[in-house]
């Protein structure tokens, strides 16, 4: 009976101790439809996370408050353009603390009127024609390509275990990246630019964006899958 009690005992105390270390992230969607079920079907296998869901613009208000540094990553799977002077300034003071911060998708598509967040996520997508550097420049989206990846950085913590891959998923072209950028992932595909994952510093913080992501089909790839996991645990222990 004590053995049986003692098991017990030492069944709780794992399980609490598995419950404490896991990651706890905010996971920030709004501006852009997405599929909802089979997007959280992903988040619930990546294994050692809890999170918490917020929508544009409620996520902005609270990346403002003090309440945000209970979470040790915030994903933004979010596509915004509305943010307060007092929000900016909230972005710039956790990147300068060195939170950690993983932008997926057509997050690359946010605040187009906010220069500073190209050098904070590493890139811009140019949804209207723009005069950059005496040249005019728009970006373009293609659905449901099967998209060559290649990785740029098997080293790297964040593409560490995987090899060349394919995906069914949604290309971004000729959107421009920053010099800054570390380059994990390439593609080929003649509708997207050449870089579609990669880190950048920014402050204390290095970001991390992953272009890839569009649908079911990219949530159920188990390189995908692997990609994310691996990027939000780099993410979280590079910056603690």
């Amino acid at each position: 009976m004590k053995s049986l009690l003692m098991t017990f005992v030492l069944c709780i105390v794992h399980l609490a101790a598995i419950s404490q270390d896991k990651y706890r992230l905010l996971v920030i969607t709004g501006g852009h439809g997405f599929e909802k079920v089979p997007f959280y079907n992903m988040m619930d296998s990546l294994g050692n996370f809890s999170y918490d869901r917020i929508e544009q613009p409620k996520a902005n208000e609270l990346i403002a408050s003090p309440d945000i540094d209970r979470y040790d990553a915030l994903v933004f799977y979010d596509m915004n353009d509305s943010i307060t002077l007092v929000q900016k300034q909230a972005y710039l003071r956790l990147l300068q603390k060195g939170k950690a911060m993983v932008f997926l998708h057509h997050s690359l598509v946010s605040y187009q009127n906010w220069d500073e967040f190209q050098r904070i996520i590493g890139g811009k997508y140019y949804e209207k024609a723009t005069l950059v550097n005496g040249n005019s420049v728009k970006s373009s989206y293609q659905h449901d390509v099967i998209i060559p990846v290649k990785i740029e950085n098997p080293a790297h913590p964040v593409t560490k275990g995987l090899a060349d891959f394919e995906i069914y998923d949604e290309v971004y072209g000729n959107f421009l990246t920053q010099p800054t950028i570390r380059p994990l992932l390439s593609t080929t595909h003649p509708g997207s630019s050449k870089y579609i994952a990669w880190t950048n510093p920014f402050g204390r913080s290095e970001v991390l964006f992953i272009q890839l992501g569009h649908g079911p089909e990219a949530f159920g790839n188990s390189n995908y899958r692997k990609l994310l996991r691996q990027g939000m645990e780099w993410s979280i222990e590079r910056h603690r």
